[in-house]
């Protein structure tokens, strides 16, 4: 099932998501780097701290509404629902290997704005030094705490035929994710909804961010663990959803 989704995947401008937002992301991050030297301090942290800010507000939960948008939709079109709903595959399988796929993609993604972050850096704003390491492990734990994120806009792709709308969710979802995160309901709250659990990962160590924790077990296993939770309650639902729903 999986190959099959990366099958459909192939030719779909979904990849250009993957690219885009971290070009954007990069783009927006090195210009507000260069252009406030005097009140960061120079080096990568500050450079790091600036691509991933707006980042991991927005550009990648929302990337990953476009993503679930995208492979849904062509599952709405003409009868290609009745063509996956009368195969062989039960729906669990189903929608596994959509967030399954959905999830390289994001993966991609990742693995994208670590290069451009590290060649941007290198020969464009000639930073000293290699990049931490620590960079790695925080791109890679991103994608760890997406998988909510992906698993509930695959569902909400799965049940609105709406390209947009699902979108539009995500975009509340970022927003109400933000909110919760800077209103003092931070912890166990801020860990239970998907999308801010995306900003909390990727601001781990992140100087230009008031309170972000550090890069240690404590922070790292409640993302960790929260993500496993969530994503599997929500894959289950999903299933449990799609078996119920009459082919059209």
């Amino acid at each position: 099932m999986i190959l099959a989704e990366l099958t459909k995947l192939r030719r779909s401008a979904l990849w250009a998501v993957a690219i885009v937002l971290p070009v954007l992301a990069v783009t927006a991050g090195s210009i507000n780097y260069a252009a406030n030297q005097g009140v960061l301090s120079a080096g990568w942290g500050s450079y790091w701290s600036q691509v991933v800010l707006f980042y991991g507000l927005f550009f990648m939960s929302m990337g990953v509404a476009v993503l679930a948008s995208a492979a849904w939709r062509m599952e709405h079109r003409g009868h290609n629902r009745n063509l996956l709903m009368s195969t062989p595959a039960r729906t669990a399988a189903i929608v596994g290997a959509k967030i399954v796929s959905l999830v390289l993609v994001v993966a991609v993604m990742q693995a994208m704005l670590l290069t451009l972050v590290v060649v941007v850096g290198v020969f464009v704003l000639d930073l000293e030094g290699a990049p931490p390491w620590e960079y790695v492990v925080v791109a890679l734990l991103g994608v760890v705490a997406a998988l909510p994120v992906v698993a509930v806009q695959s569902l909400l792709s799965m049940l609105i035929r709406s390209f947009t709308a699902p979108v539009a969710v995500g975009l509340l979802g970022c927003a109400i994710g933000t909110g919760l995160l800077y209103s003092g309901q931070g912890g166990v709250v801020s860990h239970l909804f998907p999308h801010s659990l995306v900003t909390s990962a990727l601001f781990l160590g992140n100087g230009a961010v008031a309170d972000s924790a550090g890069l240690d077990l404590a922070a790292v296993g409640p993302i960790v663990f929260a993500a496993v939770v969530l994503t599997t309650a929500l894959w289950a639902l999903s299933a449990r959803l799609l078996s119920q729903r009459d082919l059209s």
